[in-house]
């Protein structure tokens, strides 16, 4: 099955690589973002929070964490880490049952996990924006050396860690975020990454 979020119409379903399309579920909800962990998929939505669905996305459960705007949802081990625009990232160890706040003061429109290492993107200008890095599960986090940069989207391949950002392009780390090499070859130039 492949799950497809949409800016107000909820979520589409295909299972035939495509072919055909069903909506699936939260109706008139903003879905931002998607992950998937074992036998339960997660939905960030705007306003509403997150949703857990354990039938390949067919029906969707509200978990605890709602009245919030999710924009980035990322899994690191049987962990599930939720970014929002309210300057917190929120960790569930327990499948979306209950949700802990690990990041204060740091907005994340956007998580990526490679091995034991969790990144967050951060955009608020005033307190300070880049990457983030913990190497422990969210309970600590420090900023890696990519700083000063509105980062809305992060990607890992292999041992690259990729961050888009605001009017810059894309950076990529080869080394867990000590180091980052702008990569702003052609029409990536001074350009707004909103995904990768």
């Amino acid at each position: 099955n492949v799950l497809v979020g949409t800016g107000g119409y909820g979520i589409d379903l295909t299972t035939d690589s495509g072919g055909n399309w069903v909506q699936s579920g939260l109706n008139g909800r903003s879905v931002r973002s998607l992950a998937t962990i074992g036998n339960f998929t997660y939905a960030g939505t705007v306003q509403s929070g997150v949703y857990r669905s354990t039938d390949n996305g067919s029906s969707w459960t509200q978990t605890s964490l709602n009245n919030q705007n999710v924009y980035s949802l990322a899994v690191n081990g049987s962990s599930v880490f939720a970014g929002t625009d309210s300057n917190r990232v929120y960790l569930s160890t327990d499948d979306g049952l209950t949700w802990s706040q690990t990041i204060n003061n740091r907005s994340s429109y956007s998580l990526a996990a490679n091995g034991g290492s969790v990144f967050a993107g951060t955009t608020n200008i005033s307190i300070g924006t880049g990457v983030y890095l913990s190497t422990n599960n969210g309970t600590t986090w420090s900023q890696t050396a990519l700083n000063n940069r509105i980062v809305y989207a992060l990607a890992v391949t292999g041992n690259n860690v990729f961050a888009g950002t605001v009017n810059n392009g894309v950076y990529v780390s080869t080394n867990n975020g000590t180091g980052w090499m702008q990569r702003n070859e052609g029409f990536l130039s001074n350009t707004t990454i909103y995904a990768l």
